[in-house]
């Protein structure tokens, strides 16, 4: 469809074609989410994942059909509240691995760097910088080989300049034992015959106790530079012409991803976005204008796949299917209805 190119000209003939072309545009944006009009891109054979909750391949198809698009990605998590021995275990991860075999998708995995048991971490960033916990780290690597796994893209200790996880980076003594605990496991699950995982050093958006760069372990152990980033905002109003600027330009926002992915010779990922309703009220909620500004950013940018989060979490409501999501859901089928990559699709860089 012809772009909003606001053209002009004397002659009353262009006259008549620009007037036609300005109501052709002003549906090209659909809906609007605030005073100006959303992007209408889609993102074309960019790779999308979903997280549609634990061990459900017909979840992910059940979303495709709800939202018109074609996942060739499915993120799920190992359990990070049930020690070593439920994390790494071939039993224990039976029900978390089992479905994804020969499902035809290729599995993005939340790996926790230190799980709790009974309420508590059970380690430390340091003891793992010095490779105490190698051991459970091949175990896990075998153990994903024998669930058909071995290409697996691994989210190795996601979010770790957040507060919320035992990995958390507080200081630079937590961010220089992380990068030394990532660059051990990576060592270690490489050496696992039948492996070819793809590593993602995954930060999450916002200002942090520590700025995430101080935390990276080196490009020979990272295979792609990601973000997780909601639609979610605190100390401005809720409006979404305000708060997707903040998330391109705020500390380990959009610019961010992107340049220093780019200083590092990385495709950047997004593996983990989604609406939000949160009842603090901090969520924006049916926001159409996320969804088609994540689509824009996804388009022009080396973006090498991304993940939505489709479930409602503890943090707030992210299903995209909701009621409460209607606005958004229309734009998100305009947005990632793409042509389905290969099934495993992204390679590794």
């Amino acid at each position: 469809m012809a772009r909003c190119l606001g053209l002009r000209s004397s002659r009353p003939v262009v006259n008549v074609v620009a007037g036609l072309l300005a109501a052709l545009c002003a549906g090209c944006s659909g809906l609007s989410g605030g005073s100006t009009a959303l992007p209408a891109v889609n993102v074309g054979t960019v790779p999308l994942g979903v997280y549609v909750g634990s061990g459900a391949p017909q979840r992910v198809a059940a979303f495709a059909a709800q939202t018109g698009s074609r996942p060739s990605l499915a993120s799920d998590y190992l359990p990070r509240t049930e020690g070593w021995a439920g994390m790494v275990g071939i039993r224990p991860l039976h029900r978390i691995l089992a479905p994804w075999r020969a499902s035809g998708y290729r599995l993005v995995l939340g790996v926790p760097m230190i799980p709790t048991r009974d309420g508590q971490p059970d380690g430390t960033l340091a003891a793992g910088a010095t490779g105490r916990y190698d051991s459970e780290f091949a175990t896990l690597a075998q153990t994903l080989v024998s669930y058909g796994q071995g290409d697996a893209i691994l989210r190795l200790g996601w979010e770790f300049n957040g507060t919320w996880y035992p990995w958390a980076v507080a200081d630079q003594t937590d961010a220089t034992n992380f990068a030394a605990f990532f660059r051990s496991v990576v060592t270690t699950m490489r050496a696992v015959p039948g492996t070819s995982f793809s590593f993602v050093w995954n930060a999450t958006s916002g200002p942090e106790p520590e700025p995430a760069q101080n935390a990276y372990p080196g490009n020979a152990y990272v295979d792609y530079v990601g973000l997780d980033l909601y639609d979610q905002v605190w100390g401005i109003p809720l409006d979404p012409t305000l708060a997707w600027p903040r998330y391109v330009t705020e500390a380990n926002g959009l610019q961010w991803l992107s340049s220093f992915a780019a200083a590092h010779h990385k495709p950047a990922v997004i593996p983990e976005w989604g609406l939000t309703i949160r009842s603090d009220g901090h969520g924006l909620g049916d926001d159409p204008r996320y969804v088609a500004e994540m689509a824009q950013w996804i388009k022009t940018h080396d973006v090498a796949f991304t993940s939505y989060f489709d479930v409602d979490a503890p943090d707030g409501s992210h299903d995209i299917a909701d009621r409460g999501f209607a606005q958004s859901l229309t734009v998100f089928k305009r947005s990632f209805a793409a042509t389905r990559p290969p099934p495993h699709a992204p390679t590794t860089p």
